[in-house]
C-alpha cells in the first residue's frame, strides 16, 4: 500500500489461516507483504482475535470475570484509575487478558471489587468454569 492509500478489504478464511499458521514464525512485515496488507492491519487482526504466540493459561479467569460484567469483554478499556485501584500494571493486565500469565487470587479479588462483581459471582464463575471443564473430559 503506497502513498497512504487505504484498502479496507475483508479478511478471508485463507488470510486468517495464513496468519494463524505463521504467527511467531514469520515477521509481521513479511506476513503483511504476502497478504498485501499493512503490518498494522496484521497486528490489529492478531490483537482483535486474541491470537497469542507460545504458552497460555488453561483457564483465563480475568476474561471470565469481564464476561460477567460485559457482554463483549473486548469493550472493556482499562484506565489509569483501574490500574491504580487494582495494583495491576499495563503490561501485566494485557498478559492476563491474553492468557499469557495466570492471575493471582489477590489480583482476582481486586478486579472483582473494581468491577462491582460480588465475590459470590466471581467464585461461581470460577467454579462454573471448572465444572464445564470436567464435563468436556467425561
Amino acid at each position: 500500500m503506497k502513498n497512504g492509500a487505504h484498502n479496507n478489504k475483508k479478511w478471508t478464511v485463507e488470510d486468517a489461516e495464513f496468519v494463524r499458521q505463521h504467527l511467531g514464525k514469520v515477521s509481521l512485515e513479511d506476513m503483511a507483504t504476502y497478504l498485501e496488507r499493512s503490518p498494522m492491519s496484521v497486528r490489529l487482526y492478531i490483537l482483535r482475535n486474541r491470537l497469542t504466540v507460545g504458552r497460555t493459561v488453561k483457564r483465563n479467569l480475568l476474561l471470565k470475570m469481564l464476561e460477567i460484567k460485559f457482554r463483549h469483554p473486548e469493550d472493556f478499556s482499562p484506565t489509569r484509575a483501574f490500574y491504580k485501584d487494582t495494583g495491576i500494571g499495563q503490561r501485566r493486565y494485557w498478559d492476563l487478558y491474553f492468557g499469557r500469565k495466570a492471575i493471582t487470587w489477590k489480583e482476582y479479588a481486586a478486579v472483582a471489587e473494581y468491577l462491582g462483581v460480588t465475590m459470590q459471582e466471581a467464585f461461581e464463575a470460577r467454579q462454573l468454569d471448572l465444572f464445564e471443564e470436567e464435563n468436556k473430559t467425561i
